[in-house]
């Protein structure tokens, strides 16, 4: 059911950031990543009995976001991101993610 002692996985997972500083406006960021979430590529157990539970599919985190200073202590930072294939499943739908934050500076 779950790892046991001598069990053994490879686990990958990476990521490309873009940013363009000042877009619109000193102290604004705008910024696009895309990356894969955490991916069991190869698994050995240590009970040949048991199955291992490879990631068969590849799911991809893709993001989106622009910070707008509006002073020099608030900035606000609207984005979203998508997860395809989650849990590395083709079979799940994607999921979309609105964000909002707002950071305040003292």
């Amino acid at each position: 059911s779950g790892f046991e002692e001598g069990d053994k996985a490879d686990v990958i997972n990476y990521a490309l950031a873009l940013t363009a500083p000042d877009l619109g406006g000193a102290g604004n960021l705008a910024g696009l990543v895309v990356g894969v979430p955490p991916q069991a590529t190869r698994i050995q157990r240590s009970d040949p009995a048991l199955l291992g539970q490879e990631d068969t599919d590849t799911s991809l985190h893709i993001e989106a976001f622009y910070r707008y200073r509006l002073n020099d202590n608030i900035a606000i930072t609207p984005g979203f991101f998508v997860i395809t294939n989650p849990e590395h499943n083709s079979n799940n739908d994607a999921q979309w993610v609105g964000t909002l934050r707002t950071t305040f500076s003292f």
